[in-house]
């Protein structure tokens, strides 16, 4: 007996995702004018960037991440948070999305 083990495409494009998600998040800690601020860490629907501003005092800020953008299994980023996706049940079968 033996299993064979397949990557779907939702599985290969994962890793993509991941990879220019982190690179949108540190782009944007890197393009507060005058203030050195880079990448610290995320949670759920939203990014942390820490740093000093342009006088030397330390500072942070957090940015919440695109209306619309999955975060977990039929959930999505609406205003920062992580909410349940609202699905239409009429045919055919769509999505509302809080980016509408």
């Amino acid at each position: 007996l033996s299993v064979v083990l397949l990557a779907t495409f939702d599985y290969i494009h994962a890793t993509q995702c991941t990879t220019e998600l982190s690179d949108y998040m540190k782009t944007k800690c890197r393009g507060f004018g005058s203030a050195k601020l880079t990448y610290a860490g995320f949670t759920g629907c939203s990014f942390r960037c820490e740093g000093t501003n342009a006088g030397g005092q330390p500072q942070s800020t957090t940015q919440n991440l695109v209306d619309g953008l999955p975060c977990g299994p039929c959930k999505q980023c609406c205003s920062g948070s992580c909410t349940p996706v609202s699905i239409k049940s009429y045919n055919p079968l769509s999505l509302k999305s809080c980016a509408d």
